[in-house]
């Protein structure tokens, strides 16, 4: 039966000499595959519409199991800002590997569409891509089974002193209980507030989010910890980053040296 649904493509690969897998996330029916006769073909009127991190209404077949298959495009949301910027494309692509890892194929998602969609429009609006992501890391915990306190004491509830993260008491601790883990993850205060806010509100009503690079660089020493250790996952798109992360902040250092050497 042929459906009108909205859809953001996850990623492609080949089948065949011209045809095509095209995975989406879709908001009524959640990850789906699609087989794309001569997707590869030069002369495919859709292909634009099939890259990676392309929004667009389609017309097709969803089928219950298997594959299914795209008959026309309705509508397209622009989204080469995306394209054109390989921070936000990795950003972007990073959450979409989150959502594919998190969730199965073929179960109706609209809530983390619907989040997805809005983290594309806060993007073009220029909020802070990192953070982004980390508020989809911070969201995602439960999904994977990880069940962290945040904002306040996981002793006491406290929220008026500063607050660490332990791994040990899944939570957050105020200064007056830092003594009951020595191992805790001596994270920023700053970055733990952020964190704890990106928990608990949301994405919708995010109207702000700048970032000091140092708060930043906390932020992900915390969320890579909380991922690699309890999650266990390890996506391509999260080691691009870090790469990438490294290459920038060379670059500063040696703009920072490059300034000295002149004074």
């Amino acid at each position: 039966m042929t459906e009108v649904f909205d859809a953001i493509v996850m990623y492609q690969r080949d089948h065949k000499e011209k045809d095509l897998m095209v995975k989406m996330l879709t908001r009524q029916a959640g990850k789906r595959m699609f087989y794309v006769r001569y997707g590869k073909s030069k002369r495919y009127q859709f292909a634009a519409e099939m890259q990676p991190l392309s929004m667009s209404t389609f017309e097709g077949v969803i089928n219950t199991t298997g594959l299914s298959f795209i008959n026309d495009v309705k509508a397209t949301r622009p989204t080469s800002f995306l394209m054109t910027d390989i921070v936000l494309n990795a950003y972007m692509t990073y959450i979409m590997g989150l959502i594919d890892a998190a969730f199965v194929d073929n179960q109706p998602i609209t809530k983390w569409y619907d989040l997805v969609a809005e983290a594309v429009t806060k993007m073009e609006k220029g909020l802070d891509p990192q953070g982004i992501a980390n508020y989809f890391e911070v969201q995602l915990l439960p999904v994977f089974g990880i069940q962290p306190t945040w904002g306040q004491c996981v002793i006491c509830g406290r929220r008026d002193l500063p607050l660490d993260f332990s791994e040990k008491l899944n939570g957050t601790l105020c200064q007056q209980h830092w003594d009951t883990d020595p191992y805790r993850m001596h994270i920023d205060n700053r970055a733990v507030r952020i964190l704890s806010k990106l928990a608990e509100i949301d994405l919708h009503l995010l109207g702000s989010l700048n970032l000091q690079d140092k708060t930043k660089q906390e932020m992900a020493r915390l969320m890579d910890k909380l991922y690699d250790d309890q999650v266990g996952i390890h996506l391509r798109a999260k080691s691009f980053i870090q790469q990438l992360t490294g290459w920038q902040n060379r670059m500063i250092n040696r703009q920072s040296s490059a300034k000295e050497d002149e004074s």
